[in-house]
């Protein structure tokens, strides 16, 4: 008895050390299972029920304490449509001795559908005898719907890509070419296989590598990307110019550049249509300084016989050298003074136009007063503005205003301002002359009760040899330079012009210029 005894104690401790270890070993797999998110089931040959794991009640989320582990509870809450695969699984296992695996929707207590996956085996006795079946199963909802949403992206990507008119390419760490889109047979002439693994500037033309290896260093330091354009060797040969877009990516984990994306486009059409307007607008230019330089030297030729023809025609109107007999001859006389003084009007204003057209025309700053210069102007308009019976009036703000600028161009703007405005306004009618300061500005404005001006028209006026109408030219005669010219002068002087009309009820044309000398502005129309 006393042996029996001293041997039940001494069996005691070992016995409670393996229960401990035991729910220890239980309390570990619990965890386990939580952590992982996963549970398992045991079916014993011998047993009515199954047993469930802690974490396979978690997984169906319900309460041991609700639920009795039953296979009929299970397959009531898996999908229809899935429970005929799940015995068909279970039963070859059974029957061949092999592992098994399924996948299945079941309905959450709240409704919500599912996914999990199972992966079980059959454990047998040594002679062969099935003992039991046992199950590990994964809820796999948000990985499976991850894996469709990373496929449904790259599905989309793809397509993008393959269907893309540019190309679509990754570059890796050393600039390899590790993807490229199928556009590059169309736009190079190359299959994308035989693109793959080439270097980064593979195919570029030779002029324009240093500017994209700079563009390219320049966006490594700064935002990550960059634009550029180059010339790459087609297949046959040729150059395309491509427009390429990059966009530099980092690992996430180092910070380092971990390589690049890029897309390029073909600019070839582009580029050509470019250089075809580059070479025009050369050859345009080219002829506009011709032209000029022609103008100027024509005017120059024409200015001396035509002083001789004002100066003689003048001494024989005014008969100094005594009478020519007949006054049909004085009045001859007088028209080719007239005509002469009028061509060489014309002459001047193209000279002028063709000097500020060239960059060449230059301002001789004066003071002079306002008022002196209107009334110089005037006088000159007067005789042809009585004839047609128009009233001229004229207004200066302040009276003693003086002006700092060029006086032959302000007597050139108010001339042609003047001649227009008496050639366009009809008998009896009116035309007023306001010249007035506002802070560093002058404006003058000449407003008349004339014809006026279709709205339509008024964007073409003040282009060189412009008019409002061909009509317009037969009847009243002009080049269509004067509102140029005034606009031209206006603009020299840091100004410009504005023109306000309707038609039938006359126009309005204001020549602003600056006065301050050290401001005024040297630049043309």
């Amino acid at each position: 008895m006393t042996d029996g005894k001293s041997e039940a104690d001494s069996c005691a401790p070992s016995s409670q050390s393996a229960e401990t270890r035991l729910k220890q070993l239980e309390a570990h797999f619990a965890l386990a299972e939580r952590t992982a998110r996963i549970g398992y089931w045991r079916q014993e040959a011998t047993a009515k029920y199954p047993t469930w794991s802690p974490g396979f009640f978690t997984l169906l989320e319900i309460d041991p304490k609700d639920v009795k582990p039953s296979p009929r509870w299970l397959m009531d809450r898996m999908h229809p449509d899935d429970r005929p695969a799940v015995a068909a699984a279970v039963t070859a296992a059974m029957t061949q001795g092999t592992p098994f695996y399924y996948r299945t929707r079941g309905y959450k207590p709240n409704g919500e559908i599912h996914l999990y996956d199972t992966y079980g085996d059959v454990e047998r006795a040594p002679d062969g005898k099935i003992l039991a079946v046992i199950g590990v199963v994964q809820d796999v909802t948000a990985k499976v719907s991850a894996e469709n949403a990373l496929k449904e992206s790259e599905g989309a990507y793809r397509f993008m890509a393959e269907e893309a008119s540019d190309i679509i390419a990754r570059h890796s760490a050393d600039g390899r070419l590790s993807f490229i889109s199928p556009a590059v047979m169309r736009i190079l002439g190359f299959e994308p296989s035989e693109m793959m693994g080439n270097g980064p500037f593979e195919g570029a033309h030779p002029d324009d590598l240093e500017q994209i290896k700079e563009t390219l260093a320049q966006a490594r330091r700064t935002t990550g990307t960059a634009n550029y354009t180059y010339r790459v060797v087609h297949r046959d040969g040729h150059d395309v110019w491509l427009e390429t877009h990059l966009r530099f990516f980092k690992n996430p984990e180092t910070g380092a550049f971990d390589g690049a994306i890029s897309v390029s486009r073909d600019i070839t059409d582009r580029k050509r249509v470019e250089e075809e307007l580059t070479r025009a607008r050369e050859r345009a230019e080219a002829a506009s300084q011709t032209k000029s330089r022609f103008l100027a030297n024509m005017s120059h030729e024409l200015r001396t016989p035509l002083n001789a023809i004002i100066g003689f025609s003048d001494i024989l109107s005014r008969e100094m050298f005594g009478p020519i007999g007949s006054q049909r001859y004085q009045e001859y006389a007088s028209l080719i003074n007239e005509s002469g003084t009028m061509l060489l009007d014309l002459i001047n204003d193209l000279l002028d136009m063709s000097k500020i057209e060239a960059g060449k025309f230059e301002l001789h700053l004066e003071d002079f007063l306002a008022g002196e210069a209107v009334t110089s102007c005037v006088r000159l308009i007067e005789k042809r503005a009585e004839e047609k019976g128009i009233t001229l009036a004229t207004s200066i703000e302040p009276e003693d205003l003086r002006l700092r600028a060029d006086l032959r161009a302000v007597k050139q703007i108010l001339l042609n301002l003047l001649s227009n405005a008496v050639k366009f306004t009809n008998k009896g009618g009116t035309i007023d002359v306001d010249v007035r300061k506002s802070g560093r500005f002058v404006h003058i404005v000449v407003r008349d009760t004339g014809v006026g001006i279709a709205a339509h028209i008024l964007p073409r006026l003040a282009q060189p040899f412009e008019q409002a109408s061909s009509d317009a030219s037969r009847l009243h005669g002009g080049s269509g330079l004067g509102l140029a010219l005034v606009k031209s002068l206006t603009r020299l002087h840091g100004g410009d012009l504005r023109i306000e009309s309707e038609e039938g009820r006359g126009t309005e044309v204001t020549a602003t210029i600056l006065t301050d000398p050290n401001t005024a502005a040297t630049r043309a129309a």
